[in-house]
């Protein structure tokens, strides 16, 4: 229960992030590949620099989220969805974090951090960079169109989960990322980027369609801001917790 929202509603909610990220250089990768020219065109390092803290805010059917970023690492990701309203928050250098469901406050574990990784990067295009998730990377033949537009199409594997493949769709003319599927053992998920804008000098899709085995949802960008204040207690995990209320 606690994976699938990890990956029902947290997905919805966080590559939009993902490349936020990558453009701050919590993974920058000088390697050639072939994700270098769609990297450049969501986020350029200039901007990435001058980006100390940002928040992102959501809503998809009946809900809303908020993510909120401070570097070097520290994500949270806020989910009001009912009974379902949910937070999940990446600490220090990515590799610790906890996250409040049911009712109550947990530690995540490997698994529930490998899980938040995948959803950043199917929510915020400037986190994650795409050289260090995946490895074994191919360009196919042929391209294809997805989102109105001409793409390439990528084939790869995560890093860490070899046995998860994963294609990316690459606008031929705008570098963009404009699709993003993943084949797990329970089905297929699929996430398609439209109307990409630009957010103090970062480019993001303002509209995003998610399809998974359980069905589809929406999630609309309301807004982006950088370097706002964010105090430290949002990063820490609390005593108690209220989705509705905030931190007790």
């Amino acid at each position: 229960m606690k994976h699938q929202i990890c990956r029902a509603v947290l997905a919805a909610a966080a590559v939009t992030a993902g490349v936020f990220l990558s453009a701050c250089g919590l993974f920058n990768d000088t390697t050639d590949s072939v994700f270098d020219d769609a990297e450049d065109a969501i986020a350029t390092d200039r901007t990435a620099i001058n980006i100390k803290t940002a928040q992102f805010e959501y809503e998809f059917d009946d809900g809303t989220a908020t993510i909120r970023y401070q570097a070097p690492g520290n994500v949270r990701i806020d989910v009001l969805d009912g009974a379902d309203s949910a937070v999940f928050c990446l600490n220090g250098d990515g590799t610790s974090g906890w996250m409040f469901l049911r009712g109550e406050v947990f530690d995540m574990t490997a698994d529930d951090i490998m899980e938040m990784h995948g959803a950043l990067l199917q929510t915020i295009p400037f986190h994650v960079d795409f050289q260090d998730l995946f490895k074994d990377a191919e360009l196919e033949e042929e391209t294809d169109d997805a989102c109105g537009e001409e793409c390439d199409v990528i084939s790869a594997v995560f890093r860490r989960a070899p046995e998860i493949k994963a294609k990316l769709w690459i606008g031929k003319k705008s570098d963009l990322l404009r699709q993003f599927e993943v084949a797990r053992e329970e089905g297929v998920y699929t996430m398609m980027y439209f109307d990409y804008r630009t957010f103090d000098g970062v480019t993001l899709p303002s509209e995003m369609f998610r399809f998974t085995p359980d069905g589809a949802s929406k999630l609309s960008l309301i807004s982006f801001e950088t370097n706002i204040e964010i105090p430290a207690y949002v990063f820490q995990k609390p005593v108690k917790f209220s989705a509705v209320e905030g931190d007790k």
